[in-house]
């Protein structure tokens, strides 16, 4: 095994970039004029502009064609056209993935930031350039979203007349989808795809195959783009693929430590997740740090229990909660929640606090993000429709124990148009044993609605947290333990700069949240490993150590870390030469616990592992 500077010494040191980051200067107005009754920097739209890549226009495998002029959006994207106006165009920002794609006969659009955007400030501006033969640029000065009051942040998209697209960012802040849906990707439109596609990080080199569309979903956190300069590139097969081209120095984490906080599984549309949860049941059951989940398939009739005449219906809001506080506190990990926050679209938060209010669009990252511990069957719902049921509350002992159901009756969900198309789901709350059990009676299959019909079923625990992936609940038998407690987590700073002589400043790779190694001695043990290969991710389960993962391709240096009494504890080195921009290597923590000792007697080897942490220069 390698020392940590034997790695860095690598010849692989020399990897250079090429591309200028973002650029804010150049161009003038793009000339946008206000859309209806909103201010310009709100709905703000150009005229046709010639990108002056003559009669032929800007090559775009699957687009209707010829593209020779574009039609720039103070929402942060652009349409392609014939010279004509933009077809499909969308007000206010995205609603989902479908306002990405468009409908038969819609514009292909480009979106290097796409959401609901305003310019606030005397600097905002929306800018084009054609000063460059071959290159049509426009650039976003000073946005923010909607209502959102700052930070600002600018950001461009310039098209090549060899059909490259390249997405340019200054810094950027949380996005957290505080209205809408915030997007970066490129479309053919047409209504091109099914709807399914998923986002993919754009940083991390996806290829679309055949499909004309590539796109990645900003919500919550710093976006992956930020400070990064990316490029789109037409990959032959009519799709695209991304590359970053210029990024700052930064250490970025990707993967999660085990065993996470959370446990989720995302459906796209109402179709899929009626076939995967209809008529099935999933139990979480208390282990003290945490919960052990358990599908039950087929049981969802036995379970249901149907509200009594006495059942009180909660007050009708869409998309609105209600705070209950039942006649017990519900038993969790690590103490009881008095009070209940049930929100409308299938959500039960413990506390008086909402985490996702009026929020009808789920997904991963904000269940993630959430500020307070909850269990989900996140949808759509909508209480207030006409004909709808309502969703009602009442405490019944059941033998010694009182069990407290929350059941969605009758409750309608979105579609559109509008249409008879009502779900049951029922969440039961064990106030004696805190055992949690979800029962999903019947579960609408209407995927028609325009702001898309997804479900998120599962649990997160209190604030923010690593994302452990999709866990499959719906295969018969599948368990998986959850705890509320931090996973091992590894960080490193301050950012990476290449100094004088060719080596780094100081640095500082800390794994935070290491387990006791004997309890109660206070004694912890961990390893920090470096790689110049980064791993997708390989679970242990086949060394005793199910649920963690590796996320490095090979095992080239390593350093000890021992401490007792703190849980954080780093490892500090200057990178030697030499070093040239674009050089990255990775690295991964482990500590050490018990053998058999958690999560429930299932880690025979006896360990965690962290996040990885990718430093590039």
């Amino acid at each position: 095994m390698r020392t940590v500077t034997t790695l860095l010494l690598s010849p692989l040191c020399t990897v250079a970039l090429t591309a200028q980051c973002f650029v804010a200067t150049g161009g003038t107005s793009a000339g946008l004029v206000a859309v209806g009754t909103d201010p310009v920097d709100d709905e703000g739209l150009s005229a046709p502009i010639d990108m002056l890549f003559g009669p032929a226009g800007f090559p775009m495998a699957g687009a209707v064609g010829p593209l020779t002029h574009a039609v720039v959006d103070s929402n942060g994207a652009l349409y392609l056209t014939s010279g004509g106006a933009a077809v499909g165009r969308v007000g206010f920002g995205p609603f989902d993935l479908t306002d990405l794609r468009g409908q038969v006969g819609d514009s292909p659009r480009i979106a290097p930031l796409w959401g609901d955007l305003e310019g606030t400030t005397a600097g905002w501006a929306v800018n084009v350039d054609t000063s460059v033969a071959g290159r049509f640029q426009v650039t976003w000065i000073d946005v923010e979203e909607y209502t959102s009051g700052a930070p600002q942040f600018s950001f461009s998209a310039t098209l090549y007349a060899t059909g490259q697209i390249e997405f340019a960012y200054g810094a950027l802040p949380p996005l957290p989808n505080a209205n809408f849906y915030i997007v970066a990707g490129v479309s053919i439109g047409n209504g091109v795809g099914t709807g399914l596609e998923i986002s993919t990080d754009l940083t991390t080199g996806p290829n679309s195959g055949a499909l004309g569309l590539l796109f990645q979903d900003f919500d919550g956190a710093v976006p992956s783009v930020a400070d990064k300069t990316i490029l789109l590139l037409p990959n032959g097969t009519g799709g695209f693929s991304s590359v970053v081209s210029c990024q700052a120095g930064a250490h970025t984490a990707y993967g999660a430590g085990c065993y996470g906080e959370s446990v989720y599984q995302y459906f796209a549309d109402a179709a899929v997740a009626s076939a995967a949860l209809q008529g099935n049941a999933l139990l979480l059951v208390p282990t003290g740090t945490g919960y052990v989940t358990t599908w039950v398939p087929g049981a969802a009739a036995a379970f249901y229990v149907a509200p009594a005449a006495g059942a009180v219906s909660l007050p009708i809001t869409n998309d609105g909660n209600t705070v209950i506080t039942p006649t017990i506190a519900l038993p969790v990990p690590g103490g009881a929640a008095a009070q209940l926050t049930i929100e409308h679209n299938g959500i039960v938060v413990l506390g008086a606090l909402p985490n996702h209010l009026f929020d009808w669009t789920p997904t991963p990252a904000e269940l993630l993000a959430a500020p307070n511990a909850g269990f989900y069957s996140w949808h759509d719902y909508n209480d207030a429709e006409p004909g709808s049921g309502t969703i009602k509350q009442e405490e019944r002992l059941v033998g010694a124990e009182r069990v407290l159901f929350v059941t969605w009756d009758g409750v309608e969900n979105y579609s559109t148009p509008t249409a008879v198309n009502p779900s049951t789901i029922q969440f039961q709350l064990n106030l004696t044993t805190g055992v949690v059990t979800y029962v999903w009676l019947s579960v609408d299959d209407d995927s028609t609605s325009i702001d898309g019909s997804a479900h998120l079923v599962g649990y997160t625990g209190p604030g923010v947290g690593s994302d452990p992936g999709p866990f499959p609940f719906a295969v018969a038998g599948s368990t998986v333990t959850i705890d509320t407690f931090r996973a091992l987590t590894l960080r490193a700073g301050p950012s990476p700069v290449i100094g004088s002589g060719g080596s780094s400043n100081l640095i500082t790779w800390t794994l935070d949240d290491m387990p006791d190694f004997a309890p109660p001695s206070g004694q912890r043990l961990g390893i920090l490993f470096f790689s110049l290969q980064s791993a997708p991710g390989i679970d242990l389960g086949f060394v005793g150590v199910p649920g963690c993962q590796v996320y490095l391709n090979s095992l080239d240096a390593q350093a000890p870390i021992s401490v007792s009494g703190s849980s954080s504890q780093g490892l500090s080195f200057n990178v030697p030469p030499p070093l040239a921009p674009g050089f990255s290597f990775y690295a991964q923590g482990i500590a050490l616990i018990p053998v058999g000792s958690y999560p429930g007697g299932l880690n025979t080897l006896g360990l965690l592992t962290s996040n990885g942490v990718r430093t590039t220069f």
